[in-house]
């Protein structure tokens, strides 16, 4: 029990989502003790271990320091309702999938009575790789009173605070929208307010493996990760989350526009956001993971990362899934390091980087998935990925898992979600610091720190958001970064982007957000419109490519800020939900919070230890933000 609920697992969960959830949630309960002493003890000899087994734990030598075993056997005007929209999101099964897409159903939390025994006799099916579904992936809560909280959901439209009809936002009666309006507005006990989203983070993790020493093996593996142009991601992430401007959001994310849903309309994190903020390669390739056998996921590691096939085999069954532990990989990089084998040093510093940013799991820095390593395989050629796609498409997955009613927990790089609002949203409505001595040559990302800020911050989030106006957006924030970062060119793309974590595809929609480009918004077309031709992985790997045909078309120019066409606000407040907060919840709630500010006690300014992360300078030099003044008494920036 937690918290006096009672804990369900789905009835719809499949038995595949099933069997992965016990066992991530097995291993997470398992052996946490494992230490590097026991990652560097030595292998058992043939003789205690049968033929073909794998070790029960990997060996520094097995890993690290000796070479493969075994070869892979190969790398890897106004839109009209639409009756049947379709899913936004799907992770592409093994074989080649059709146009079609299909919805991916949230998985239950696993029971706190389950043990690591009831993982430890069954054979994972290999061809499923998402292995990020996991114990916090979904939290089913049964209400205090009996009964699951499924028989209280609204299922037709028109909604309280909207949307009218369904025919935009297909998944609304599952979002966290709806059940946090009527949480609100206390008129049913049985709703109770989901406050919390664990932002799943991975900490010190991206500073584990040094490489920015004088020596010969650091200079040597920097040059290396230099021509990779992801060397300086572990710049790009934020010290500390902000959970409540985190789950503020993404309590408007709608994963069937890949947008958050503001009370002025449509916004949303572009290829072109991404590319000013983070600086990736700008290549045109996407890469489709192998079958995803355990045993080519773990030859492959051993040809690209140094060590035996049976040592990662072990790994794997250790870590669960086709997963490494950032405690191996550490020592995995200090013996490559030691043994002078550079190239398998920059590849696993690479694992280690991208598992704790653009591919961070839920696990809270306890493994990362690595059956994408094939990407690494030629390090001269990996600047030739579509980085900024590919990271994107794995956040708006992420954002899309977390949008749910049910689901209690959010991966991924949430700094570059903190790092957009930063840019676009008035500093009267989130604090935020900017970093002293920052330069316009390196990544936008690098501009910003945060610290922690309590849950308790969340209902000011709401009330903020719910107010927010286009007087308080920065609708083209980069055009200072410009001579640095030229805009993206397929900032105008819209079709699928893909991601070969968790193998989905996700729609990247710039008509959607056309203010954010400098362009008058209009009524966008349906995004069930996007044609695909034959396999949905061979039309994003074609379409992105050859982009030019799927441009959008520029528009007019917007006269002012935030721009419209006539009609645009009638047909969005049909379509979608303007607000979060009911209305007379609404004006409480911001009462109180102008008090508080009056007070100097509101939350905002309330970070632990009475001062906020800076790094250098003076403790208040470059903070922005703060609310001087009441909740609609703004300082807007809408430029």
């Amino acid at each position: 029990m937690k918290g006096g609920r009672k804990r369900s697992r789905s009835s719809t969960v499949d038995d595949a989502e099933d069997r992965h959830e016990r066992l991530h949630a097995s291993t997470r309960r398992g052996d946490h003790r494992a230490t590097s002493q026991a990652v560097e003890a030595s292998a058992p000899s043939p003789s205690a271990t049968p033929a073909g087994a794998p070790s029960p734990c990997p060996s520094a030598t097995a890993l690290s320091g000796g070479p493969s075993t075994t070869a892979p056997s190969g790398t890897p005007a106004e839109p009209q309702p639409h009756p049947t929209p379709v899913s936004p999101m799907v992770e592409l099964p093994l074989e080649e999938t059709s146009g079609e897409q299909s919805s991916s159903e949230p998985s239950g939390e696993e029971s706190a009575s389950e043990t690591a025994s009831e993982a430890s006799g069954e054979e994972e099916e290999p061809l499923i790789l998402q292995e990020e579904i996991d114990a916090a992936d979904v939290v089913l809560d049964v209400v205090a009173e009996g009964g699951a909280d499924d028989d209280l959901i609204q299922r037709v439209a028109p909604f309280p605070g909207g949307p009218e009809d369904l025919s935009l936002l297909a998944h609304y009666p599952d979002h966290k929208a709806p059940w946090t309006w009527q949480a609100l507005l206390r008129t049913d006990p049985r709703y109770v307010d989901r406050r919390t989203l664990r932002v799943a983070t991975v900490g010190g993790k991206v500073w584990n493996l040094p490489c920015d020493g004088d020596s010969e093996a650091h200079t040597h593996v920097r040059q290396l990760l230099q021509q990779t142009g992801l060397y300086h991601l572990p710049w790009c992430g934020l010290p500390e989350t902000d959970p409540a401007v985190v789950l503020a959001l993404v309590e408007r994310w709608h994963e069937e526009t890949s947008s958050f849903h503001m009370p002025f309309g449509e916004m949303t994190i572009t290829l072109d956001d991404v590319s000013a903020l983070l600086h990736l390669p700008t290549g045109s390739r996407f890469y489709t993971p192998g079958r995803g056998e355990r045993d080519e996921v773990a030859a492959l590691c051993a040809q690209l990362l140094g060590g035996s096939v049976a040592a990662y085999l072990a790994e794997f069954e250790a870590a669960g899934g086709q997963n490494i532990r950032f405690i191996t990989l550490k020592t995995m990089y200090t013996s490559a390091m030691d043994g002078g084998r550079y190239e398998d040093a920059a590849r696993i510093w690479l694992v280690n980087q991208l598992g704790a940013t653009l591919f961070a799991s839920k696990s809270g820095g306890y493994h990362t998935t690595v059956y994408w390593i094939g990407m690494l395989e030629d390090l001269s050629r990996v600047s030739e990925y579509a980085w900024g796609a590919i990271a994107l498409a794995s956040l708006y997955e992420q954002l899309s898992r977390a949008s749910r009613r049910k689901t209690a927990q959010i991966g991924g790089f949430t700094s570059l979600v903190l790092s957009w609002a930063y840019e676009y949203i008035s500093s009267s409505v989130i604090i935020m610091t900017e970093v002293p001595g920052y330069t316009q040559d390196q990544p936008r990302a690098q501009r910003w720190s945060t610290s922690r800020i309590a849950h308790s911050g969340l209902d000011e989030r709401r009330v903020m958001l719910d107010e927010l106006t286009v007087d308080d957006i920065t609708w083209t924030p980069f055009e200072d970064h410009r001579d640095v970062r030229p805009r993206d060119p397929r900032a105008l793309y819209s079709g699928y982007i893909w991601t070969p974590y968790g193998r989905s595809v996700s729609r990247h929609l710039p008509e959607r957000v056309m203010r954010q480009f400098g362009f008058i918004q209009d009524i966008p077309r349906h995004p069930s419109e996007i044609q695909t031709t034959g396999s949905l992985a061979e039309t994003t790997d074609a379409a992105y490519a050859e982009f030019e045909p799927h441009l959008r078309p520029q528009g007019i120019p917007a006269t002012y800020p935030g721009e419209a066409v006539e009609g645009y606000m009638r047909w969005y407040s049909r379509v979608s939900h303007v607000f979060i907060i009911p209305e007379d919840r609404r004006e409480e709630l911001s009462a109180v919070i102008s008090l508080d500010s009056k007070l100097g006690c509101g939350v905002v300014g309330a970070v632990p230890g009475g001062a906020r992360a800076r790094g250098e300078g003076d403790p208040g030099e470059g903070v922005r933000g703060g609310r001087a003044r009441g909740p609609r008494g703004r300082r807007g920036r809408g430029r």
